[in-house]
């Protein structure tokens, strides 16, 4: 089952203290910037980011303004930037990231989002950044029929950039993917000893969306288990290990 994410409230400002600042003249701002977690999506179930990981604070966001031109006018954390700075009247953009797409693994969220925004001389204005999750979320679950089958088991999930998670036997834990593409492999040992393992690939996983990976015994002592995954359920082959395979 596929579950949409959103991040719940607002991540709090950390930059609503003003000491001092000069006069501002008729072609010159002020802007006040703060991050608004995005509470859009809504899919098959809700759920938050922060189910899966420790939510970042606002100022730990780097933000990026630019003015009409392109051109860069700061560049940096968002607790970091000083209020008073006075911008000279115009149109602007802003963007904030917090996390790198492309760093994968247990609690790496990436969240990003941007705004534009103008600045009229003489005059302060709020800017609320809204943020989502740029990438996807990955879990493993094992039924209690497939716990009880197979004493041990492990699980491993490579993403299309070729980063690989490990997910041992109890790993609860949920993992932050770059989106389109995974191969989800693992090693079972049943009851009677016999170890064997299988190979599955999965495509087209979108942002700001948690896939849970079920399994479970489609018969006891077949050669193949149940896998669920973005509501499809199917029947994936499993392959006997030499056990001196393992220990070469």
């Amino acid at each position: 089952m596929n579950v949409n994410v959103k991040m719940t409230g607002m991540l709090a400002l950390a930059l609503l203290s003003v000491s001092c600042s000069r006069h501002l003249n008729d072609s010159e701002g002020n802007v006040f910037f703060s991050v608004d977690a995005d509470s859009s999506v809504e899919v098959v179930t809700r759920s938050n980011v922060s189910d899966y990981t420790t939510l970042p604070d606002a100022g730990d966001f780097t933000i990026v303004i630019a003015n009409g031109n392109g051109d860069e006018v700061y560049n940096g954390r968002l607790d970091g930037y000083n209020t008073s700075t006075a911008l000279k009247s115009g149109n602007y953009s802003v963007k904030a990231t917090y996390g790198n797409v492309s760093d994968e693994g247990f609690g790496k969220p990436c969240l990003s989002g941007e705004k534009t925004f103008s600045v009229t001389g003489g005059s302060t204005v709020s800017v609320a950044i809204p943020v989502s999750l740029a990438n996807s979320i990955v879990k493993v679950e094992c039924t209690d029929r497939f716990k009880s089958y197979y004493t041990d088991y492990s699980f491993t999930v490579k993403t299309g950039a070729g980063t690989e998670i490990s997910f041992p036997k109890g790993e609860a834990r949920a993992a932050f993917v770059d989106a389109y593409t995974i191969s989800v492999s693992g090693t079972l040992t049943n009851q009677g000893g016999k170890t064997q393992n299988f190979s599955k690939d999965y495509k087209a996983l979108a942002p700001k969306t948690c896939y849970t990976i079920k399994f479970d015994v489609s018969n006891v002592g077949g050669n193949s288990i149940t896998v669920s995954f973005d509501d499809t359920v199917e029947d994936v082959g499993l392959v006997d290990i030499d056990l001196n395979d393992l220990m070469r």
